[in-house]
């Protein structure tokens, strides 16, 4: 019978405790930086998102399943700020959210901007975000500032999760304001 070299088994072994989850390393949660949205034209003039494209929104944590006592409430945040959401008491998930991102769509003519995309998500994880789910909305305001809210249009997304022995069912809305 051989007997393996000492240093290779020790790795080995440092190896299979250490590999699962990398529990050692911590991540930062991945809050993003606030750009205005302005897009520059082929000749160099810079074109502003408007004013509404730059409006607040609302999100709501909701526990859906067993409902709480308490009754949810909207939060109204600025389209420049990031932030954590408020999560039921025990609950394994952080969830945050980040600043509007713009995403202008040229003319045919790249003198001005047809419409904009200021695009909103929010982000949760349970393991410390070293991996996320996401939800993002897109609201969409035309090049001269005109916006129609579409009626009941928002971003969902739902977790379950186990807090103390019970099923909980959290759904994140998110929509313009």
């Amino acid at each position: 019978m051989t007997i393996p070299n000492p240093r290779v088994l020790f790795a080995a072994l440092a190896l299979a405790f250490a590999a699962p989850g990398c529990k050692g390393k911590s991540f930062e949660p991945p809050f993003e930086k606030f750009e205005p949205g302005v897009w520059k034209t082929p000749k160099g003039t810079s074109v502003a998102a408007p004013e509404v494209a730059n409006g607040p929104w609302r999100v709501m944590v909701l526990q859906e399943d067993p409902r709480p006592k308490k009754n949810p409430l909207w939060k109204k945040i600025p389209a420049s700020e990031s932030g954590f959401l408020e999560m039921p008491e025990r609950s394994s998930f952080q969830c945050l959210y980040n600043p509007v991102v713009f995403r202008p769509t040229p003319d045919e003519m790249m003198r001005g901007v047809e419409f904009w995309e200021a695009l909103r998500g929010v982000r949760c994880s349970n393991d410390g975000f070293r991996t996320h789910t996401e939800a993002l909305f897109p609201k969409i305001v035309a090049g001269d500032g005109a916006y129609v809210p579409k009626r009941g249009a928002q971003a969902e997304l739902t977790m379950n999760d186990l807090i103390m022995g019970k099923r909980v069912r959290i759904t994140i809305i998110l929509r313009p304001d």
